[in-house]
């Protein structure tokens, strides 16, 4: 993204909107929204010509901006200023987790956008649901757009990166210093005392299963692969409901998320 775009600052309090717009759409000192994003800053929002937004560009960078063009295909934004950073842990979690059905599978997108989760890679469980031969490219593009628009409703800076599915051998590769499965059948069992004990980690990979469960065999493998088991307490959890469990718990031990 170019970084010699000329703005004044410092700038005056933060506009209560925010778009988004990928680095591609920056020209100079302004920027040019799509068409969805257009129509939800004049149909949704109701924001008119003069009105300010803050623009962000899911790469880290958000600047805030004023409205000077609007037309039915885009909008035409000014850039007055670059703004700081805001929504970022200080972990990041990579994430995987095993395809569910659609639905579920996009409100999880959504959720761990909000959660802070820095990478998602959706992988194939022997008893997943979903089958690798149903899969098709739109649903990447669609999971982008549930990002953006979560990166923009909880203010966030970056855009988790969100993978193509993998195979559940793929999903245990990876160079984060600490690894953790969660495995319903521990469930009754207390934190372990080596995690907790672990050093401060800046990178985590987190493994969520399917509906089902992971096999014995999956499990074999992760911690062959050097993951930690850990259960999410007593009672069996939804895949959505132990994914926001698993993250907040981690976000609490090693991020940003206040005890």
């Amino acid at each position: 993204m170019p970084s010699d775009r000329s703005v004044t600052s410092p700038a005056p309090a933060r506009p209560r909107h925010r778009v988004y717009a990928g680095p591609e759409q920056f020209q100079g000192d302004e920027v040019f929204l799509t068409t969805e994003e257009t129509h939800h800053l004049s149909r949704v929002l109701r924001l008119a010509v003069g009105d300010r937004v803050e623009v962000a560009d899911g790469c880290g960078q958000v600047f805030q901006a004023e409205i000077c063009q609007l037309a039915a295909a885009t909008a035409r934004l000014r850039l007055l200023a670059a703004m700081p950073a805001t929504g970022e842990s200080p972990l990041q979690i990579t994430l995987g987790i095993a395809l569910v059905r659609a639905d579920t599978f996009d409100l999880i997108i959504r959720q761990m956008t909000e959660m802070g989760v820095w990478r998602l890679v959706p992988f194939y469980a022997e008893r997943s649901l979903a089958r690798p031969e149903t899969w098709h490219p739109g649903k990447l593009a669609r999971w982008r757009r549930l990002a953006q628009g979560a990166l923009k409703s909880s203010e966030r800076s970056f855009l988790p990166d969100i993978a193509a599915p993998v195979a559940f051998a793929q999903a245990l590769t990876g160079n984060e210093p600490l690894k953790v499965l969660c495995w319903e059948d521990l469930r009754r069992q207390t934190m372990p005392r080596k995690l907790v004990l672990e050093p401060r980690p800046h990178k985590v990979r987190l493994l969520i299963g399917p509906e089902g469960g992971f096999t014995e065999k999956e499990v074999a493998l992760a911690t062959a692969a050097g993951f930690q088991l850990l259960g999410l307490g007593p009672r069996r959890l939804r895949v959505e409901t132990a994914a926001v469990a698993a993250v907040c718990l981690l976000q609490h031990l090693w991020g940003d998320m206040p005890g």
